[in-house]
């Protein structure tokens, strides 16, 4: 009896401590936790970090692809996600399209978007960052993080490289404030506030399919958005410190 008593505490106490945590380069042939549609692993244009690469060719014949992450292991926690990735044309070519950042809590039946990147130049390795706030992905939900690629036109390729994404603790209401500038009212009219506003570089607002609506570069604590329709948007915020952060607002 005692040793069932302690196996149940055992199994309670890795559940409790469940988080999404990821450290992928595609070193090894296998990498279980993405899924790949028209992306591969290769090492045959020089990778950001060791040997390999997810890559895939866009052009007229090829104007799509994506990979994407899933895990259930999520705790509520705020969600850190990075990654890098460049292009290269080869003789002749050039970049045209875009690359799409999505998130899903239902396991792939809706996505939010947290940035559309544009690509129109040769790029060297870049790295993309962002976060998702604490009680977005609700614990143990039936979470994905998509990237996608879309071309427009040209000859290029796309390469993927080092994600990193890791859930912090479950923070108190408290903490997560002094962590994280506070948006009020949330749904709200024509105006929201924000703390802490001097910790902040910029603001963008984006609607749901990625598409950039307004940035505000001169940040104060009351923002006026009485120009947007009634819907809902995406805030991200650029903190002075070279961090971001992603919140759902509500137009009514």
């Amino acid at each position: 009896m005692k040793k069932k008593l302690l196996f149940a505490s055992l199994i309670a106490s890795i559940f409790s401590s469940a988080q999404i945590n990821a450290n992928e380069g595609f070193e090894n042939t296998t990498y279980p936790a993405f899924t790949n549609v028209s992306f591969f692993r290769s090492s045959v244009i020089s990778a950001c970090v060791g040997s390999y690469t997810l890559n895939r060719e866009f052009w007229s014949g090829g104007t799509a692809g994506s990979t994407t992450y899933s895990s259930t292991a999520s705790n509520g926690g705020k969600l850190n996600l990075s990654f890098q990735y460049k292009t290269h044309i080869y003789s002749g070519g050039s970049v045209n399209g875009t690359m799409k950042l999505e998130y899903s809590v239902d396991g792939g039946q809706t996505f939010q978007t947290l940035e559309t990147v544009t690509l129109n130049s040769v790029a060297s390795c870049k790295t993309w960052s962002g976060s998702i706030p604490q009680g977005s992905i609700p614990a143990n939900a039936d979470f994905k993080f998509r990237v996608s690629g879309q071309w427009l036109s040209g000859d290029y390729w796309l390469l993927l490289d080092d994600f990193k994404i890791s859930q912090e603790s479950v923070l108190s209401i408290t903490d997560v404030t002094k962590k994280e500038s506070r948006i009020y009212p949330n749904p709200f009219t024509d105006v929201i506030y924000i703390d802490k506003a001097e910790t902040v570089r910029s603001i963008t607002v984006s609607d749901f399919s990625g598409k950039n609506i307004k940035t505000i570069n001169n940040v104060s604590k009351e923002i006026k958005l009485s120009e947007l329709k009634k819907g809902n948007y995406i805030l991200t915020i650029d903190y002075k410190d070279g961090s971001k952060n992603h919140s759902k607002v509500i137009k009514k």
